[in-house]
Order: C-alpha cells, then structure tokens, then sequence
C-alpha cells in the first residue's frame, strides 16, 4: 500500500511515500506534542545549574553530610520501581511484539538486580562482614550501566519487531536472574582479589572515575545519538522515545555530578541516587502516557467501527447504482468528518476518472470533472490500486492536478485529500473515492484504514448493484431471447427468420447497424440489415460480406473494439462509409455446415461485456438451428408440392383411366345406332327419289351424324391422349367457324361480339379439336353472360407472341369463385345445374391444348368477368402431312357367301342390305354362339364380317375357337368396333393383322374391305 507521509520537520517538502519507507506501526503511540521537549529544555537548564554550582562553587562540598553508618537509601525504591515498571514494560512487548518493550524491560531487571547486589555489598552495615568496601562501586556503576543499554536499545531499534512467547519472555527473565547472581557470586569470590575504586576517607580513584565515565558516557551518548536519529524520523513512537531519552539525561545528570565529585556520601552520590528512580518513574509516566492514549484511540476506533458499521448498513439497503453511489459519497464525508467528497468512475478507454458525485461543499459539482490516470492523488490511487493522501495538493509535486482540476479545488479553498480506489474482488478497479479537507493536515494510519475498510465495503456495494444489475440484465435478455424462440418457431420461412433476427439483435446489443450474412457457395449473401445509412438493398455489400467472411472459418466469436486500432483487420471501404468502429460477430453453425454470419457494429470505440457475447452466441445458435428448420421445411414443403402434383396426376390419371374405361364402353354403344344412321343416310342418298326437302334434311342428318362420330374419336382421344392428327391450320379460320356456329346462341342471347384476330402464321394443330376447344369456351362464356344478366360482351383477340400464338377469350359475366378456379379442368367438375353439363368439357379442352403442345389457364378480371388464355406453338419444323391416296376402283369379285355376326338388328340389316347390293350371299348370326354354330355347320364361308362386342361371347373368343376348329378360316375374318382407341382392342388387331371396319363406317368402306378381302382370297 502507498502511504504519504509529510515531512513534519521541513514543510516545504510535501511528499509521499510508499508503506515500506513509513515507519508507521500497526498499533500507535501518541503524538510527542509540545510537552516532552519543554520539559527537556528544562530539565537540560536545571542540570547545566547543578553541574555549574558542582563545578565553580563550594556549596555542595563533599563530606556536607557524612553518615559513619549510611545505607544507600535511594537502591531500594529503585529496586522496586525498576522491577515493577520492567514488568509493565514485558506486557507491553506481549501487546506490540516489539524490541524496545523487550530491550527495556529486562535492562530495568538486570539494573534492579545489581542495585539489589549493590545494597548487599554496602560495607557500613554493623555486623556486616568485613568486605572491601572498593567492591561496592562495580555493582552502582553497572546499574547505570544496564539503565542507559536499556534506553539505547530502546530508541535504536524502537518498532524493530522481537515475537516471544510467554515462555520466551521468562526464559530471558531466568536468564537475566542467573547472570546477575553469576556476576554477585563472582564479586563475592574474587573480590580480595579486584583493585579497589575506593580510596580513603571514601573518594572514588581514578581508575573507577575513568572506567565507570567512559564506560556509561558511550552508552550514554549512544542512547542519545540513537533518541535523535529517531527524532529525525518523526515516526509514531516519537512521544515514547523522547521519554525515553529524558529519563535517560537524567541518569547522565546524576552520573555526571558524582563523577565530579566522586566521594562517597556526598550530596552528588545521594543525587546519582535519586536520579536513578526518578528516571524508572519518567518512563512509567510514558508508559500511562501510552496507555491513555490507547484507551483515547480504543473509543475513537470504537467510534470510526460504529460509523462504519451505519455507513455499511446504510450501503446494503438498496441495490440501486445510482443511489448507492450518491450513498457512498455522504457516508465517506461523514466518516471522515471532510469537508467534501468525491467519488469517481474509472473511464478504462478513455483512461481518466470521471466524476459521478460529490458530497459536502455546496457549490462543487463534478459532472465534468475529468482526472487522468497518474495524476492527483485520486488518480494515483486509481493507478496504483492504493491508499494516497497528501496535506496541501496544490504544493505537492507528487501529485501534480491538471490546471482545470486544481483551479476548482483552489476556488472551494479544499486543501489535504485522502483517497481510496474502489477495487472489485477480480481485482478491477471500479474508481476511487476521495475526501478533501479546507485545512491542511496529516493522516494516521488509522485514518487511512478507516477509509480503506469504508471502501472496500462500497467496493462490494457497487459490485453487489452491478451483480444485481448484470442479474436483472440476464433476465431481460433472457426473457427476449426466450421470446425470440418461441417467434421462430412459428417462422416458416428463411426471410422471416432473418428479419426477426436483426431486429432482435438491434434491439438487444443496442447496436447502430446490425447484418445477417447466409453462406451461398463459397460466399457470403447479405440475407437482411439493420440501421445502416443507406437501404441495404443500395448499398455495395462486396466488402462487407469479404469482411464478414473472416468469421466463417472461425468458430469463436469475433470482437473488435476498435477497427482502427485492429492491425489484423483491414477496416473496407464500405464499413468506413457507414462509420463502423467496433464489431461484434460470430458464426451461424449449422448441423452439416456452416449457414452464415450475424454482424453487430456500433459507430463508436466499444469494449462489449461478456453478457453481450453471451447473447450473441445464443441469438446465433437459435437463427442456425431456425434456418436449418426453415429450409427443411422449404423442403418439405417443395416435396409436399411435389407429391400433392404427382398425386393429382395420379387421381388425373385414375380419373382418366376410369374416363377411358367409360368411354370405351359408350364408344361402342353410341357407335352402333350411328353406325346405323349413317348407313341409312347413304343408303337414302342412293336412291334419287327423294324431293330436295327431304334430301337437305338427309344431308342434315349426315352432318350430324359425322359430327357426333368426331366427338365421340375426339373423347376416346382425351381418354388416350394419343397425338392428335395434325395439318397446317389458319387458327383465325378455326376462331371464325366456331364463332359462326356460336352465331345463333349469340344472338339468341344477346350477347355483343367483339373480336380482335392479327394474321398468324399457320400453326400444325388437328382443326377439329381446336373448333372443339373453342366451342367449349364460348359456350361456357355465353352460359356464365345468359345466367348472370340475360346479356353481355364476349371478346376474342389472337395476338402472335414469337414461337407461339395467344388467343383470350374474355366475357363480362360473374367470374369464376375463387374456391374453383384450381379445379375447373377437373374431369366431371362442373358448377352447372344437375343436368345442365357433364364436367369433361374444361378438362377435354385443355387435354386438346396440351396434346398440341401448348397451354392453358383461366384468371378472373378486375370487376366482372373471366378471361381464359390458350397459347399454342406454331411449329415451323411440323413435317408435312402426308398425301391422300388417290382413290381406285373396287376390284371386280365373283359372289361370295359372308357370315355377318352383329348384335344390333337395325345395323345387321343394313349391312346385309348393303353387301347384296354389292351381289353377296348374307347369312346373319345375332350372337357369337350362334356364328360359332354355323361355323361348325358351314365353315365354307369366304368372308366372316365379326363385331368385337356380342352379348354372350366375345369377339376375340369366337375368332379362337374358330381358328382352333378350321385354320384356313383366319385369312376369311374382318373385324367391326367402336372401341378402336381401347389398348385391349388395338393390341388384338394387331396381332391378328386382319382388316377391320372402325363404327360409325360408311358403305364405301364396307364396299371396299369385302371386295379387298375376298380379291385376296382368290
């Protein structure tokens, strides 16, 4: 610890020192005061008199008082005395541990003990065995001896430390006994043989002047020498050892006036005498003298204990900083009795004390009050981790103030500081609290302490306010980050993930900018940013992602206090411009990978605390393990889509299966009776008999017989989605001729028509489909007008775009509800009335569109009304279409016998009808049992005409079985159906190669395979 301690003997000189150059005890003795050396001034005066009046006078002649039987009267209370206050001087030591305590108290023994021997050798006593009367003189002349060692000791050595143990005390008392009784045997044995010091009629020779003067006079100058050594010291035990040293001049005194008038019994033997109690009784004085002072300083400890006491009390009422700290500044000024108080906070970046608060002078504030470190004695405090103080701060060179500094503390006349620092338990130093005074003075020891324990008790108030806060900081964070979690739990994307993730960040480490950087390849991808000066979408992000990226290979956090003084990192362009100072970031790791980086920066030098890594460190491993979930159920959520497509397709696929299963069988029924129908239309457009009436009401018939063949290939083709057969088409042809068919519905309906065809390359696409997409849009748009307002405007336009052609037809009618509009092309989806529509036609439509390779959607329009949108390629590299074969005439046949097997009466007959037209003999079966019983009967027919579709066996039975029972009939078989498009049907005539009649079939295509086959046959 630092101790200044003031020079008291040269006031110019105001310095201070550390503890190892202090003499200062653990235990004090009181001030020398001014007492002490008027009274060596006095008693210095009154033995100069007595040793001028022994000198140049007569008055005290020797043999004033002869005594024949004198005893030395003044040994025996100097026994005692010497022997009571030597043991006073041993429970001393046992208090101080000390050397002069020691040194004192057994030289007092010793000089007891040899006064005692110098009492027993008196020769004066009557009875008393005749000694040499010269052995008496030793003994006297070595108690003074002893005396004056003692007092040597004791102001030599002074605070020396000596520890003995009770046991060691008395063993040096034994030792003490055994040499004094030693030296009085050895008198008593050898004393015929010691000169005598006595020569008659009781002068001293001078042999005993010399050796008792030189021998004391050194130790007496020794005692002296070493009380002003120890005066120039000015330490705490000044008071004691100028005691010290007055007892000793009075033995001097004494010792000095019966050397000059060495006789015995004369009035200078009787003073020698006295002086020497008198000076036992000067050092009892100074030990009540310490002892009082004790007691004085027991009560005021006991007094600086309860205040402190209060003082501690008062610290732990609140775990407020603020107040805490106001707390400290009054209880330190109270205390200390100061006049004023300062407490300053240490600025560890800027390395000065500021002032937080000050206490007791009314007029000093010290909100702007700046110490550098190393200067002043609060600052040195600070610096050294140590106690300082110093009587006049304006004159210690030492503890030079800044001239600011020292100009207010002049003004508030504020003189002798004491300062304290205020240390936490991890050795940091929070700042230091001083107290001033108006008056110079000097600080004890117990001054010190007294500070010291008040602050090392407003040491663990302030660390206990900032635990509490630090605690309470925790919570809140933990409490954010808490809530943190539960949002991205229920984040389901990336981009919500990040945006809550700066802003947290933001908000949490207070910082001014904040970016989350996400790893793409081998780099870094500005994913969000907070606070920059500029939108993050504007700003040039290659540098700060390149800075970012130092991070990334790291696994630690990364913190920069200060990027201009961080030689390892080249502060960018970028961040320079945003005038970032101090980042903070770490890496954002994920299970396989790392994910990314998360970046908080301040425009300001800053130190971030541990609280802060720690909530960056959490907020980083919650947005790693989010992303990670983010992206899992990104995709999830593809695959989701994914398989919800595959499984619509699927259902679209069953749907369609079941549609061509359904179709297959309708085909068959629905082709017989058209079969039929046009059959009769030829047969009737033979006979030219008929009035023209009749024969456009024929041709009619035809029209829409033909037509209704094309819907029903056209349905077995959506089933199948077999490519369509294509030809070069003019798409506005197509629009045109579905628009005039349309014409009637239009007006019937009153239903405007707006049209908007641009010339079009032709396209390769099947004209029949395309009509039939077409119609099926413009009939729905005129259902949608005549249901929501009996009237409306339908718009067509055709518009080419590049490779494609786009043709939007747009109605004005209701739209389409938005919970349909992802199932319109549904096969069987309609939101007509029962009755009213059979759901294929969206779904025909579409599988026409896509079939030619294009595509289709429908969307509602602002307002009213839907608009459907067909693209469709133009295709310039289509190959041509082949050229139609020229027609021959049928080959002449000789008349045959043909076997018709049909189930459907009205068509049997017809086909009979037909074949004797062309000079055939009919035989019909109506079942296959029926044809396979003939075959068995009459199985020379040259031509079997066989339907595919009997009521009890199939056709492909009875051609088995037939060929099973005669071989050579399978070159005689033709095949009718209606079920062409059915994978079943087409891989049966495939196998068999044999020609075959596809319903509804004409009477040229019958005509031409019966002359074909049986022309083949012969």
């Amino acid at each position: 610890m630092i101790y200044p301690v003031e020079d008291v003997m040269k006031k110019e000189r105001p310095i201070f020192r550390r503890a190892d150059e202090s003499p200062d005890d653990a235990i004090h003795s009181p001030a020398p005061g001014q007492r002490v050396p008027i009274l060596l001034l006095l008693v210095a005066t009154l033995g100069l008199a007595y040793e001028a009046i022994l000198l140049f006078t007569s008055f005290l002649a020797p043999y004033r008082f002869p005594i024949p039987y004198a005893v030395p009267i003044f040994d025996t209370p100097f026994v005692l005395v010497a022997t009571g206050i030597g043991y006073l001087c041993l429970e001393r030591h046992r208090m101080r541990q000390d050397f002069q305590s020691a040194a004192i108290g057994m030289s007092l023994w010793v000089a007891a003990l040899l006064a005692a021997g110098h009492i027993l050798t008196q020769p004066d006593y009557p009875g008393t065995p005749s000694l040499d009367p010269g052995v008496a003189p030793y003994l006297f002349f070595a108690s003074y001896l002893a005396a004056l060692t003692g007092v040597g000791l004791g102001a030599h050595f002074a605070d020396r430390q000596l520890p003995l143990t009770d046991r060691g005390r008395w063993t040096i008392v034994a030792g003490c006994i055994a040499v004094c009784t030693v030296m009085a045997l050895v008198v008593l044995l050898v004393h015929p043989l010691l000169p005598s010091l006595v020569m008659q009629p009781g002068r001293l020779t001078p042999f005993a002047v010399w050796t008792g003067g030189v021998l004391n006079g050194v130790v007496a100058v020794w005692a002296l020498w070493s009380w002003r050594r120890r005066l120039r010291a000015s330490g705490s035990q000044q008071g004691f050892v100028n005691l010290l040293a007055l007892a000793a001049f009075i033995w001097v005194l004494g010792l000095i006036g019966f050397l000059l008038f060495p006789y015995r019994y004369a009035v200078s033997w009787y003073l020698a005498g006295v002086a020497r109690p008198i000076g036992v009784l000067v050092i009892f004085v100074a030990l009540l003298r310490e002892q009082v002072w004790l007691y004085s300083e027991a009560r005021a400890r006991v007094r600086d204990l309860g205040q402190l006491n209060q003082a501690g009390q008062a610290l732990v009422t609140s775990l407020d900083a603020s107040e805490i700290i106001r707390t400290i500044a009054a209880k330190g000024l109270t205390i200390m009795r100061a006049d004023a108080s300062i407490l300053f906070r240490l600025d560890t970046r800027a390395q000065v004390l500021r002032g937080v608060t000050s206490c007791g002078s009314a007029s000093l504030r010290v909100n702007d009050l700046e110490l550098p470190i190393g200067r002043g004695a609060s600052g040195v405090a600070a610096l050294e981790q140590q106690p300082v103080w110093t009587s006049n701060v304006h004159t210690d060179a030492a503890l030079r103030l800044p001239a600011h500094v020292g100009v207010r503390l002049a003004r508030e006349e504020l003189t002798a500081i004491l300062a304290v620092p205020l240390l936490a338990q991890g050795g940091q130093v929070f700042g230091s609290l001083s107290v001033l005074y108006r008056e110079p003075r000097t600080f004890a020891r117990a001054d010190v302490e007294l500070l010291s324990a008040f602050g090392a008790q407003a040491s663990v108030a302030l660390e206990n306010a900032g635990a509490f806060d630090r605690l309470a900081l925790q919570a809140t964070h933990n409490a954010a980050l808490q809530g943190f979690g539960r949002r991205l739990l229920e984040a389901a994307t990336e981009a919500e993930v990040v945006d809550d993730a700066v802003n947290t960040t933001h908000q949490l480490l207070h910082a001014d900018s904040v970016a989350l950087f996400v790893s793409s390849g081998s780099h870094l991808r500005l994913a969000a940013g907070l606070g920059w000066w500029r939108d993050a979408a504007e700003i040039d992000t290659a540098g700060i992602e390149a800075f970012a990226g130092s991070a990334l290979a790291r696994e630690e956090t990364i913190e920069v206090e200060d990027l201009t003084l961080a030689p390892r990192f080249s502060i960018t362009n970028d961040l320079e411009k945003q005038g970032v100072r101090s980042v903070i970031m770490a890496r954002l790791d994920g299970q396989e990978q790392p994910l990314g980086v998360l970046m908080s920066c301040n425009r300001t030098p800053r130190r971030f605390t541990d609280e802060e890594t720690r909530v960056l460190t959490s907020l980083v491993h919650q947005i790693a393990v989010a992303l990670d979930r983010a992206r899992v159920y990104a995709e999830l959520r593809n695959n989701l889509h994914r398989l919800q497509e595959t499984q619509a397709q699927l259902m679209q696929a069953d749907k369609l299966k079941a549609l061509g299963t359904l179709l297959s069988g309708m085909a068959h029924e629905l082709n017989n009776p058209l079969s039929t129908i046009h059959l009769s239309v030829e047969l009737l457009r033979r006979k030219g008999f008929l009035d023209p009436s009749l024969t456009a009401r024929v041709e009619i018939i035809g029209t829409a017989c033909a037509r209704a063949s094309r819907i029903i290939r056209d349905l077995l083709v959506f089933a199948r989605r077999d490519p369509p057969e294509r030809r070069r088409v003019d798409l506005r042809e197509v629009i045109e001729s579905t628009l005039n068919l349309q014409a009637p519905q239009l007006e019937l309906n009153k239903i405007r028509l707006v049209t908007s065809l641009e010339p079009a390359a032709p396209i390769w696409a099947d004209f029949n489909q395309l009509q039939q997409v077409f119609l099926n849009l413009f009939s729905n748009a005129i259902h949608a007008m005549k249901t929501a307002r009996g009237h409306g405007t339908l718009t067509v336009r055709s518009v080419p775009r590049g490779s494609e052609v786009l043709v939007e037809v747009e109605d004005d009618g209701p739209g389409i509800p938005s919970e349909h509009l992802g199932r319109i092309f549904d096969p069987f989806f309609t939101t007509k009335a029962a009755g009213s529509g059979t759901g294929l036609g969206l779904s025909l439509a579409i599988g026409v569109v896509e079939a030619h390779g294009g595509r289709m959607h429908a969307e509602n329009l602002r307002g009213t009304g839907a608009r459907f949108s067909v693209y469709l390629p133009i295709g310039d590299e289509a190959e041509a279409a082949p050229a139609e074969a020229p027609a021959h005439p049928l080959p002449a046949v000789a008349a045959a016998d043909v076997l018709v097997v049909e189930d459907e009466d009205s068509l049997r007959g017809l086909l009979t009808e037909v074949i004797h037209g062309l000079g055939h003999q009919v035989v019909e079966a109506t079942t296959g049992e029926e044809a396979l019983a003939r075959l068995q009967r009459e199985w020379a027919y040259d031509l079997v005409m066989l339907d595919l579709r009997l009521p009890d066996v199939d056709g492909q039975v009875v051609w088995q079985r037939a060929l099973a029972s005669h071989p050579g009939l399978a070159n005689r078989f033709v095949f009718m159906t209606g079920d062409i498009m059915s994978a079943e049907t087409q891989g049966f005539l495939d196998d068999t190669g044999r020609p075959f009649l596809i319903k509804p079939f004409t009477m040229e295509q019958v005509g031409r395979v019966v002359s074909e086959v049986l022309a083949a046959r012969s």
